[in-house]
Parts: structure tokens; sequence; C-alpha cells
């Protein structure tokens, strides 16, 4: 804060010190001179000085008296006096200070209306903290004149002083009687240290007050005040940083600098010495924020308060303004900075104003305050300013940008004032260098700021010569231009233009004339005709050419200018075309004057884009061109001459329009296009055709371009002549396939387009001629009652047509169907009539591939649904194959590919259907034969595999995947009847193995059989290998594996069912043997006891643990084991099946 204030302290005393504070408004408003600013700041200062001086020795000499009597006399006497006659002064204090400690305020009642003064003066501080002394309450002000030590106006003196002299002074002399004058004494001696305690705590403030009076405004640097402060603290018993002393100030300090800053916001407005003066108080008086913050508040408080009591406009603005904007400054030195926005949030929130306005009303203050300084900057400038003006702008706050705007204007002023003579002296060229200096400008913002002056200057010139000029700038010689350029450049020279900004200047005049011709010319052209729009042009043209030799002129003289030369006006587009098309008509007419100037400088005039110039120049061309064309051809087709020979005269007309070759084709179409209406509906005569051929060569037309307008015109009549052609029969004759080609070359429509209007013809008759195929189809396929039912929702009655009654299902398919009773016969005649229409009409190509899809640009399309489309084809392509008649089956046949292709099936779709229909024959054929013979036989297979493929046409790998399903069928179903036998032998398995295998099949793969299903056929299987005596562990093994691979299963889940299969078998051996000995069939029980030994063997070579809960108690497993040994042919493993069977005792 000492700091901050260090460098706002000694920017104001700059600012005193050079002149550059505002002069009160109760000076006249002539400014006076920096000198005189000078001299009477320095006089006021120095009378201020003297007249406090001369008070404080008064003071002085007026307390050395009281100083020799207290001396003389004691000082308690004195106090004493002090004290009874104070009496009062005590009891008003003590009631004021409560509540004054409360509010950490000074109580003040808001001001009236009439206590606000009509014209505020400046603050005089000395004046101030005089008044603030001088209502100080008497024994403060007595003490603070008192040169004795304060400690011994204590309680500790006054008590036993004033006891003694109680006892003293008493009237009766006896013990008693002093002893009570000593107990009044002592309770006279408590109350005068009260007294004295708070009359040092108020003595304190009068003394500081004194001291701010006398040296506020003296040179005295904040170090040296403050530290008289502080020594006057000390005295009184209030010294800085005890906290005993913080109460104190809050109240009294805070007062002293309320008293401040309350005189400073009803004092002028725009003083440039209140912020010092506050922030000289807060650092000397070395006030916290929050003191600080509380006394703005509370001025806030006492704003709001007149402004209820009455006052308002623009004295409570001006106040308002003074408050937010010292607020502000004072708050931004707080550390952090967020506790100085948080008080002046607080201080908003009194005054009732928004963030935004504030900081508003802040601007225009801190912005008045620096014109006032930059105001001095107008009359004089110095080495000094500068720095002053620099500190004036931290210290107001103002920002950069403002600051930087404000300093430039500040330098036009100073340029004008120069430049009131209407040139630049050498000496005027140094001022501005140092004004540019003081005001810290750039060498650009100068530089511009100058120019902004004066250019308007030199401007003024300009536009008296151009208004010279501009109406004769035709007829001026190209000497007497470029001396007036001459004269230019040296006035530029004598107001110290630089080069480069006075060739702006003046071409911005040029600019300025010529856009006046310009406005001028659009006015005519609006209001007076052609012909008036024309004469302004004509002087635009001639100016414009007379300001580019007098700009060359200025810029010969200074080869580094980089401006561009030609004079030119930016014009509207649309206005600069129809100025263009007029000058540009009256050229082309030939009724330009002489020396008139071509259309393309107009277009530079007016800087008219390539693509604007290129407009305008159709919009004008383009109907004399087609007037032209047109007239070309009818002359030529009157005369009877070839148009050719006219091709001389277009090449002509073309060099002088320059056109481009996009209008000039686009008018060659127009004009072409009105020669095809007369013909439009017609078919063309020989010669028409001729005229036409010819009047397209002419207009260098390609047919190609030409093409869209000849079927617009002729598509229609081409239509009409196909379905002439076709007529009701509907098959073309050849002699008109060869009209129709000659009328297609006469009509000029192109071999595609001709296509497309045949076959749209075609698409039309197809659609018609499949309204039968659909009627035979139904017919072929729906019950009688369906297709009764269905012709009743149309509206239609059959009758009782007998091959109405089909059976719908079976889709006119059977074994050895009669010509007459073909189911679909109709259907079959209807499709070939189709055919023959499509073929007979070359719709079909002769050269084409009946099978390629491409062949077939008219299909049944969408009308049929496609499952529909492949029944209808199906019933076709079975009968054409299975028909007895050789005749019928021959014709069928022929024309199957092309009835395929007509109702839109791909070849790979006509396949599809027929391997359809051959796999319902096959499924028929199978599930005879199975019912009646159980299987399919060699000779049944063979007709599958062999007969159907070569038959039908179809692959064999077809009617094989129908055997191999059905194959599978039946081999699933016998799977199932192995799972289902209660007792399942290796035979059976091998049966269905080698079965499988027959039909190239796989168990695993093929069968579709479940993972369970699986692995109970392993079991069987592996439970035959395992039992078998005649195979060793290796081959066992083998077995084992291929029972797995043959099963799918992998390897630990095989492993796991064979352990699970041995223990299960292990236990059912021997629970077995139990009922056989049981049975006293001691036979079998060794056989079963056998099996065991070959499953415990298997399974401890694998490495298995077979130990289990047997469900056989110990004694009868070691009797079934004795019973075994003593009947076995060989010789058993007793050990291994002691071991297994839980026999070995531990």
């Amino acid at each position: 804060m000492d700091a901050a204030f260090a460098v706002d302290g000694q920017a104001y005393g700059r600012l005193l010190k050079h002149g550059l504070v505002s002069v009160p408004k109760d000076l006249p408003q002539s400014r006076p001179s920096l000198l005189q600013a000078l001299q009477a700041a320095e006089f006021s200062r120095h009378a201020r000085q003297q007249g406090k001086s001369r008070s404080s020795k008064l003071r002085r000499a007026a307390a050395q008296p009281q100083a020799s009597s207290l001396a003389s006399t004691g000082a308690m006497t004195s106090v004493a006096v002090a004290m009874l006659c104070s009496g009062r002064a005590l009891v008003r204090r003590s009631r004021r200070g409560a509540r004054a400690r409360s509010l950490r305020i000074r109580p003040c009642a808001a001001p009236t209306a009439s206590t606000v003064p009509l014209a505020p003066r400046p603050v005089d501080v000395s004046a101030l903290f005089d008044s603030v002394s001088e209502r100080s309450k008497a024994a403060a002000r007595f003490l603070a004149g008192l040169k004795v030590p304060m400690p011994l106006l204590s309680v500790y003196t006054a008590l036993p002083t004033l006891s003694v002299l109680a006892a003293v002074l008493c009237p009766r002399h006896t013990r008693l009687a002093r002893g009570l004058a000593g107990a009044l004494g002592c309770l006279l001696g408590t109350m005068a240290g009260s007294f004295l305690k708070a009359a040092k705590k108020d003595a304190a403030a009068c003394s500081i007050a004194r001291l701010l009076s006398e040296h506020m405004q003296e040179a005295l640097s904040v170090e040296e005040l403050r530290s008289l402060i502080a020594e006057e603290r000390r005295r009184f018993g209030v010294p800085v940083g005890d906290r005993i002393s913080e109460d104190w100030e809050d109240v009294s300090l805070c007062e002293l600098y309320e008293a401040l800053l309350d005189k400073v916001v009803q004092g002028p407005e725009n003083d440039p010495s209140d912020l010092p003066n506050l922030q000289r108080l807060k650092a000397v008086l070395d006030l916290d924020g929050t003191v600080v913050g509380n006394a703005h508040r509370h001025a806030a408080q006492l704003l709001v308060s007149r402004g209820y009591s009455g006052v308002e406009g623009e004295a409570m603005r001006i106040a308002t303004d003074k408050l937010l904007f010292l607020s502000e400054r004072l708050f931004a030195e707080e550390v952090p900075e967020e506790a100085g926005k948080y008080e002046m949030i607080r201080l908003c929130q009194v005054l009732k104003m928004a963030d935004k306005e504030a900081a508003e009303r802040i601007g225009v203050v801190s912005r008045a305050l620096y014109q006032q300084n930059l105001s001095a900057v107008v009359d004089k400038v110095d080495a000094h300013t500068g720095e002053a003006l620099a500190g004036a702008k931290a210290a107001f706050g103002l920002a950069g940008e403002e600051a930087e705007k404000m300093n430039a204007d500040t330098y036009k002023q100073i340029a004008a004032d120069l430049l009131s003579g209407g040139s630049l002296a050498s000496q005027g060229k140094a001022t501005l260098e140092r004004a540019r200096g003081v005001l810290q400008l750039g060498a650009p913002a100068a530089d511009a700021a100058f120019v902004a002056v004066a250019s308007p200057i030199l401007r003024k010139d300009v536009e008296q010569l151009t208004s010279s000029l501009k109406d004769e700038a035709g007829t001026t010689a190209s000497d007497s231009l470029k001396a007036s350029a001459t004269k230019l450049a040296t006035r530029a020279e004598e107001l110290g233009l630089a080069k480069s900004p006075a060739f702006r200047c003046v071409k911005e005049g040029f600019i300025a004339t010529l856009r006046s011709q310009y406005n001028q010319a659009c006015k005519d052209l609006r209001i007076n005709g052609a012909k008036a729009a024309l004469q302004t042009l004509d002087k635009l043209v001639a100016w414009a050419m007379a300001g580019d030799v007098m700009l060359t002129e200025l810029k010969a003289s200074e080869q580094s200018l980089s401006e561009e030369l030609p004079l030119a006006l930016p014009a509207d587009p649309l206005s600069g075309r129809r100025l263009y098309g007029i000058f540009l008509e009256r050229s082309l007419s030939g009724e330009a004057p002489s020396g008139a100037a071509a259309p393309e400088e107009l277009a530079r005039a007016l800087e008219l884009s390539e693509a604007d110039e290129t407009t305008a120049r159709v919009e004008t061309c383009q109907p004399r061109l087609r007037e032209f064309y047109e007239s070309s051809i009818e002359k030529a087709e009157a005369a009877g001459t070839p148009l050719e020979e006219l091709k001389p005269d277009l090449s002509d007309q073309m060099a002088k329009l320059k056109l481009p070759f996009d209008a000039v084709e686009e008018t060659a179409i127009e004009v072409y296009k009105s020669r095809l209406a007369k013909f439009n509906g017609r078919v063309l005569k020989a010669h028409e055709s001729q005229q036409l051929d010819a009047a397209r060569g002419f207009l260098e037309l390609d047919k190609s371009t030409v093409r869209r307008h000849h079927i617009k015109a002729f598509a229609e009549t081409y239509q009409s002549s196909v379905e002439e052609a076709l007529g009701r029969a509907g098959v073309m004759a050849p002699e008109s396939h060869e009209a129709l080609f000659q009328l297609r070359e006469r009509l000029g429509l192109e071999e595609e387009d001709t296509e497309k209007i045949f076959n749209s013809v075609i698409e039309e008759r197809l659609r018609a001629l499949m309204v039968p195929v659909r009627d035979a189809w139904e017919e072929a396929t729906y019950t009688k009652e369906a297709l009764t039912q269905l012709n009743k929702e149309r509206g239609k009655d059959i009758g009782d047509d007998p091959r109405a009654d089909g059976s719908g299902g079976e889709l006119g398919i059977k074994d050895t169907p009669q010509l007459e009773n073909v189911r679909g016969f109709k259907l079959m005649e209807e499709l070939t009539k189709v055919a023959n229409f499509y073929k007979q009409n070359k719709v079909l190509k002769e050269d084409a591939d009946e099978a390629a899809e491409e062949s077939y640009p008219v299909t049944v399309g969408k009308w049929i649904e496609d499952k529909n489309k492949e029944e209808m084809f199906g019933i076709f392509t079975w009968n054409a194959v299975t028909c007895q008649e050789t005749a019928s089956r021959d014709k069928w046949t022929r024309v199957k590919p092309v009835v395929g292709g007509i109702l839109g099936l791909s070849p790979k779709t006509q396949q599809k259907v027929m391997v359809r229909m051959v796999s319902r024959w096959c499924n028929m054929f199978i599930k005879n034969k199975i019912q009646d013979q159980g299987e399919l036989s060699k000779d049944d297979i063979s007709t599958l595999t062999d007969w159907v493929p070569m038959f039908f046409g179809i692959d064999k790998d077809v009617t094989k995947d129908m055997v191999q399903a059905t194959n599978k069928g039946i081999l699933q179903n016998k799977v199932l009847g192995i799972l289902n036998k209660p007792v399942v032998t290796p035979e059976d398995l091998a049966n269905l193995r080698e079965e499988v295998s027959k039909w190239e099949l796989e168990v695993a793969k093929d069968l579709e059989l479940s993972q369970p299903q699986l692995r109970a056929l392993f079991r069987v299987e592996v439970s035959a290998v395992l039992e078998d005596p005649d195979l060793n562990d290796e081959q066992k093994v083998d077995g084992v594996e291929a029972s797995r691979e043959a099963f799918g299963l992998g390897e630990k889940e095989a492993m796991n069912e064979m352990h699970d299969l041995i223990k299960s078998r292990s236990r059912a051996c021997l629970v077995n043997a139990l009922g056989d000995l049981m049975q006293e069939n001691s036979k079998d029980a060794v056989r079963e006891m056998q099996r065991l030994e070959l499953l415990a063997a298997f399974g401890d070579s694998a490495g298995m643990e077979l130990q289990q809960d047997w469900e056989v108690a110990a004694n009868m497993r070691q009797k079934l084991l004795k019973t075994y040994v003593a009947g076995a042919e060989k010789t058993p493993n007793v050990s291994l099946l002691e071991r297994v069977l839980d026999l070995v005792t531990a």
C-alpha cells in the first residue's frame, strides 16, 4: 500500500508542479497558461504553509506558560480543575462512546437539502482537520496541548494523590473524618482515572488531527508523517499494534478518514487532488481495508439518505460518481484482489446499482480526470509532462486502450493548432515530435492521427481542383493535368503529409468525384433516360482517365508507393451492369460520338468483375445475335440460297459481339427451338427435314445438343407411328420396321431414344397380354371355389368351365399328362403367345442371347408378384419337359427361356425354379418308394442320380443331395431305434457305420445327432471293445480312439466317458456276479468276474482310479474273489482285483 501511494503521490506532486490539474469551475472559462497555473498553485501552497506555521507557533507559545505553571503549582491541581470543568463533557462522551463503538462509524444526521452547497469549493485539507481538531472536547484539546508525560495522568497517580489531598484538606482532624475524606478521595481518584483514560484517547485523535492539518499537504513524506502520528499515539497510550488500540482505531481514525471522504464527495466535480489526499491519509493513518470499506459504505449510506432528503439531479450524480471512482481506486490497492471486489460489491448494494452501471460511471470519471491532465499538453509540452501523464493514467485506473485513444485525440488537437495557419512549419514538426514522446504514442499511431487532421485540409484543395476539371476532363491537355498533380504534391509537402497518405488522400478525392458522377448517371438513367445517362458516363470515363494521368504523375515522384494506380469505383453490380449495357449498346449501334471511350474503359472505371461484364454483355448482345440468326435463316430460306454462304457475316458479328461460348450456344438453341416449334406434333417432310439440318449446321449445334428438343417435339409422333404399325394384331410387319427406321432419320431422333419409345409401346401391349396369362394361371392353380370367389370379387362370371376345377396344390404336375388334359394348358398357350409377340416384333434382337438377362428391355416387372411369376414359369417349364406330345413339347421348349426373360427371371432364378419343380417330383417319388419298400433300391437311386438329371437338365448334385437327405432321415431313424433298444450290440453299431459310410456321410456331422446321443453310441461301442478278451491293451486303445473320432468326441470328453463307463461296468459286473453266486451259479459268476478283471486291467494300465462304492459288502467281495480264483481257467491277477475291490488291509 505504501509503494502504491508513493507512486500515486509522486504522480500527483508532478501534476501540481507542472500545472496539469484542472482549473476550478468558479474561475473564468479562458484557459490560463501553464506558468500562471504553476504560480497560482505555488502561491496557494506557500500561503497555507506560512499560516499553519504561525498558528503552530502561537499554540506552542501559549502552551509554554501552562507548562511552567504546572511545573510550579503541581500537575494534579491542573488536572483536577480540568476534570471539574469538563464533567458534563465526560457524561456526553460516555453516552456517545458505546454507540460509536457499536456502529464503528461517526454518528451523523442526514443533511437536508438546504445544507448541500450550490457551488462546491475545492477541499482545503488543512482547514478541514483544523475544524475536526477544534470540534474536539475541551479536555481533549487541553490534554493535546499539555507538555507533561501522559503516564502521570492515570488512575495510578490520581487515586493516591486525591486520597492524600482529601485527607489533608479535611477541616476536621479526627481520624474518622480524615479516613472518610481519604475514602472520598479514593472515589474521586477512581472517577478521575476513568475520565483521564477516555480523555487521553480523545486527545490522541485531536493531536493527530492537528498533525494532519499542519503536514498533510506539505512535502513531508508518508513515512515521516506516519512516524509523527505513531509517536503521538504512544504518548497518549494508544500505540500502534496494541490490542487495546484496536477499538480506538476503528472509531477515531475512521472518523478522521470519514471526515475527509465526506468533504471530498461533496466537493467539486473531477478534482484531481481528491484521490491523492485520500490515499495519503490512508497510508499515514495505516488503515486496513476493513476500516476503509466501512467508511466508504457509510459514505454511501449518507448519499442515499441525502437522496431521500431531496438532494437529487446533477449534484447527486456528481457525488455518486466521485464516491464510486474513489472507492474503486482505493479498493484496488487491497490484497488479495477479491477483498477489494467484495468491498465494491457491498458499496454497490448500498447504492442499489448494478456492477455494469458502476463500471461505466467510474470510467467516465477516470476519463474526465485524465482529460484535464491532457489539456495542459495542448498548451505546453516539456520533458516532465510525459512522466506526469503516465502517473496520472495509473492513478486514475484508466485502461491502456482508452488512454491511448485520448492521447491520440490530444495529439490531433495539437496538430490542428499547428496547421491552423494552412501549413506546418519546421518548428511545428519538432513540437509534434515532442508531443508524440510525451503522449507515449507509437510512430504508426502518431502518423495516423496527423493524417486524420491534415488530410481534410488537402482534401479541400483536391475538391477545388476536381470541381474545375471534372466537366472538362476530356478536353484538358495532359501537361495541364500533370501540372495540377505537381501542385497537389507541393501542397501536401506544405502540410507535412508523407507521400503515401497524400497519394491516398488525392485518390480518395478523385474517387469521390467519380462516385458523384456515377450516382448522377444512375439518377439520369432512372429519371431522364438513357441519353442523359450516356452523357454523364462520357464525363465519368474522361475523368477516370484524367485522374489516372494525375495519379501516375504523383506516383512518379515516389517510386516506393505501393498503391494501385487505376482510378476506379467499386460500383453496385446490378447498376454497373445496366450502365455498361447502355454504353455497350450505343457502341455496337455506331451512335457513339467521335472520341468516345471504349466500353472496356467504363468497365474498368466501375470495377466491374469479369463475370459482371460478361453478364452485361450477354444481356445486351444476346438479343442482337438472335435477331441476326433468325433474319439470316429466313433470308436464306426465302431466297433458296445455302446458309453456308452467310457464315462470313456470322463470323464478323461474333467478333463484334464478343459473346462467350455458352451464351452463343444458348441463343442458337433458342433459335433452333423456335424452328422446331413450327413442325411440332407432325411428321416432317423431306425438305423440311433438310431445312432443319441446314439451320442446325448454321447455328453450329451438334445432334447431341438438340437431342432433347427433338424428343420433346416428335416423341408423340413416333409413338403414334409405332402403335399404328403394330395394329390390332399386335405383330409388326418387316415393312413397318423399315418405315419406322426412315421416320427416325427424318425426325432427327437417336436410335436409343426411338428404342425407348418403341419399348414403351411394347410394354403397354405386354401388360394387356399378361391379363389372360394371369387368368389362365389362376384357373390352373386355384380350386373351383377359390376361383369362383376371386372372380366374384372382380365382377367376372366364368360359369361351369371344367378346366377351372384344378387341385391347386399339384400345380399341374402329372407323371404322364395327356395333351388335352395338361394342367395349365391354357397358361402354356397364353405364355407362348406372349413369347411370340416378343420375338416377332423384334423386341428380342435376332442375334441376342436368349439366356442373357440384358436381352429383355421390357419385362413384366412388378405387375405380378415374384412368387406368382416363379410359379407360372414352374408350370411352363415342367410341362415343356414332361409333355408327351412332341410338337407341343418342342414349341414350348423353344420359347421357355424367352418366357423366363419376359417374366423378369434371371437364368439363375429360372434354374432354381426348375430344380424346385424336380425336387417336388423326386420327393414324391422317394416318399412312395419308402412307403412301399422301406428303403431306396439301387435302381431307385440310379433313377434319381442318373436319369433325373439327364432328363430334366439339372445338376447331378441336386438329386444326389436329395438322396443323401432322404437316407440321412432313414439313418437318423435307425440311430433312434438303436438307442431305444434294451440291448445294443456292437454289430448294430457296425452295421450303422457301414451304411453311413456307403452314402458318404458321417455320423457326427451329417446325422444331426445331439451330443448325449453321440456319447451313448460311444459308450456302447467302447464297452464291447473293452470287454473283448481277445484284444490286448494296445488294440483296445486303437478301438477307443477310432470310436471317438467316428462319433466326434473330444479327447477329454472321451476320456471322461470311458472312465465313467469302466467304473459303472465294473460295478455292474460285480453286482451281477454276486447275483449269480447267490443263485449258486458259479460259472456265470466267474464269467462276470472275468469281465471285471478285463475292465480293471485296462483301467489300471490307463492310470485310472477305479476304487469306488461297490454297493457289495467286503466279505461278499472276498467270497466272489475266492470263487473266481477257484473257477477261472486262467490264473487271475489277484493283487489287481484285491486293490481294485479295496480288499487289501493296511
